[in-house]
């Protein structure tokens, strides 16, 4: 059991771990940036469907491609610089998208963006796990992951009013630049390691990466990952065109309705934290904790399947906050790897997982499409989200094993 003392005798930890919360904030307002502003830019550009897609996937395929470099860059070298040069890069990337006069230099633009934003996860989960010991990391990860849920909903808010004003250029420029302002408590305010790292204890890069691939753990705690995010994507996605083309919710209503889902899922990701440091306080050991707040989740998210087969719209809704309350989860998967993997090897452990768990953003938009338009209606696609849900459930209870044991597996590498 942690030792309270633990937790207020290094008060300053907590301000990255809040920056860090800000920082997802302007993760997912860069990135969702080009979806709201997608009407205007395709018409000023005369881009057709084809070309709009390519220029939406650019940033999901970088993106996705540069998680394994992104997590040997946080293990192998201090995470203040590299985080700090990664937001840079991002914040660079997504005002120059503002100057952008062509498709290939807008996919150029979003490509960047994509390389810089790859390092948000593994680089956040690596200072939580530097900084917090295992039994206190649900909070903090918790509170670094909300911003995302945060920036969602503001991005619906902010940047349709910044468009409405000041045109899709100005929009991305200013949100972009904006966003090195964070640079400077960061680079200030960085604490130390509480938890360093052994030094000449790290195995060498092609080891631990084969390591990782060869567990059955990782690859189930990976495809548990998968599962999660297809139910995500597919509610980001389609979420707030289903509300207003299928249950007619108006355009003026449309962003408070779908912005309070986001918001939904964001306290309940709190909630979720703070219940599984509850639960290990309680005596329940690491693992049953996190797989019971997993499983508990899934269950939660599941509520999309009758959301789509309800025949009122404000039944339809309720159903659609209830699966929202699946953000209970949220922290628990985030510390899954921190607890799977020694310290020095956590940025490419989170790194992996965050590769095959994104995949979906590729692949389930494109799925729910195909089915909506094979079966002309959302039910089928909900359904499939529902099941992937609970695979979800199996991946992460039966798939992937004891926290406890695999720790001491990994510790044998070292």
């Amino acid at each position: 059991m942690s030792n309270p003392v633990e937790v207020s005798a290094h008060p300053r930890r907590w301000i990255p771990v809040g920056l860090l919360s800000l920082a997802a904030l302007i993760n997912y307002l860069d990135r969702g940036s080009l979806s709201v502003a997608l009407p205007f830019v395709a018409h000023d550009m005369r881009l057709d469907p084809l070309q709009q897609g390519w220029a939406l996937a650019a940033f999901s395929i970088s993106y996705t491609l540069c998680q394994l470099p992104a997590g040997w860059l946080v293990d192998r070298w201090p995470l203040k610089w590299v985080y700090a040069g990664a937001f840079a890069l991002w914040c660079i990337a997504s005002a120059a998208t503002g100057l952008a006069g062509d498709l290939a230099m807008l996919i150029f633009f979003r490509l960047l963006l994509g390389m810089g934003e790859s390092v948000y996860l593994p680089g956040g989960l690596k200072f939580i796990s530097e900084q917090f010991g295992p039994h206190e990391r649900s909070v903090p990860s918790a509170i670094f992951d909300v911003g995302c849920k945060a920036g969602l909903a503001l991005g619906l808010i902010v940047e349709v009013w910044v468009l409405r004003v000041f045109g899709w250029r100005w929009m991305f420029l200013s949100t972009g630049m904006a966003g090195m302002l964070w640079l400077l408590p960061w680079l200030l305010l960085y604490p130390a390691p509480l938890h360093a790292a052994s030094a000449g204890r790290t195995p060498p890069n092609g080891k631990a990466l084969l390591e990782i691939l060869r567990s059955r753990s990782v690859w189930g705690m990976s495809a548990g990952y998968f599962c999660w995010n297809y139910f995500w994507y597919l509610l980001i996605s389609w979420g707030p065109s289903y509300l207003y083309t299928v249950r007619g919710i108006s355009l003026h209503s449309l962003g408070w309705v779908a912005g309070f889902l986001y918001l939904v899922v964001a306290c309940s990701e709190i909630t979720g934290g703070w219940l599984t440091a509850f639960l290990m306080r309680r005596g329940w050991s690491v693992t049953r904790a996190l797989k019971s707040i997993i499983a508990m989740g899934f269950l939660l998210a599941m509520f999309i399947a009758p959301a789509g087969l309800a025949a009122d719209r404000d039944l339809t809704v309720v159903f659609l906050y209830l699966s929202a309350l699946s953000g209970v989860l949220i922290s628990a998967i985030l510390v899954v790897p921190q607890q799977y993997a020694a310290l020095d090897q956590v940025g490419r452990c989170v790194s992996f997982q965050n590769l095959v768990g994104n995949f979906p953003g590729i692949i389930g938009p494109v799925i729910t499409g195909w089915l909506v338009k094979r079966f002309g209606s959302f039910v089928p696609a909900f359904s499939v989200g529902a099941l992937a849900c609970l695979a979800g459930i199996v991946c992460y209870v039966w798939w992937m094993g004891s926290l406890k044991d695999v720790n001491r597996n990994i510790s044998a590498l070292n």
